[in-house]
């Protein structure tokens, strides 16, 4: 299937890399059809394009990459929902904001987390619980290291 993407431009998508959002996604009910895009061969990042709105894509990334705890518990009507048997994989994916004067503040947001059931195809965003992060940092703040530390570590090398 062919679509338009404004980032992309004019693709060209096998129709089983169609993934549906019987839901749509958080604030963009109406959009139920998305395809992932590969960034490259080792990246941890993918583009979520909307297969019927070239402007809508969404960064993501998969939370198995993530170095947290990070557990969900999917609620049984959002199994059902996604028609998921005992036997299927599933993936949990994260959107990534990345702001634009700062891209090294870039964060995943593992408080609505997408979850894609591989065999249907089907997906659906959930909205946890608000203890949750909704920015979770994706490049760690470096350590201060204070004045009297350095001043101790050059005294014990000479």
């Amino acid at each position: 299937m062919k679509l338009s993407s404004n980032r992309f431009g004019n693709l060209e998508v096998a129709e089983e890399a169609l993934l549906t959002f019987p839901s749509g996604l958080v604030g963009f009910p109406s959009h139920r059809r998305f395809v992932v895009l590969e960034v490259g061969d080792s990246s941890e990042y993918q583009w979520l394009q909307c297969a019927d709105e070239p402007s809508l894509a969404f960064v993501l990334v998969d939370l198995q990459v993530l170095d947290t705890d990070y557990q969900v518990e999917i609620p049984d009507d959002n199994l059902q929902e996604l028609d998921v048997q005992s036997t299927d994989s599933l993936s949990l994916l994260a959107v990534v904001t990345i702001p634009a004067d700062a891209p090294d503040r870039a964060s995943a947001n593992l408080r609505a987390p997408i979850v894609v059931n591989q065999r249907t195809r089907k997906g659906k965003q959930l909205i946890l619980h608000e203890s949750i992060p909704i920015r979770f940092p994706l490049i760690p703040e470096p350590v201060a290291v204070s004045a009297e530390a350095t001043h101790t570590a050059a005294s014990a090398s000479v």
